[in-house]
């Protein structure tokens, strides 16, 4: 994985969280549907970024294991 990659799905998912917060609280009044809403909203875009941060530890473990 770039940097710039994992960069760009940082960005993406504070985005994201924001928009979630939005939508959930303003836009739908936080009832049920405004909870539904903005976990589809953070599930989309941070979903993506808690995988590669899932992966960069897994690269980063298996180094660490190849030096050992």
């Amino acid at each position: 994985m770039t940097k710039s990659s994992f960069v760009i799905k940082c960005i993406v998912a504070l985005i994201g969280c924001v928009a979630a917060a939005y939508v959930g609280q303003e836009l739908l009044g936080g009832a049920a549907l405004g909870w539904v809403v903005g976990g589809a909203v953070l599930g989309v875009t941070a979903g993506p970024f808690l995988q590669a941060l899932v992966q960069w530890r897994k690269e980063k473990d298996a180094m660490r294991a190849k030096r050992l």
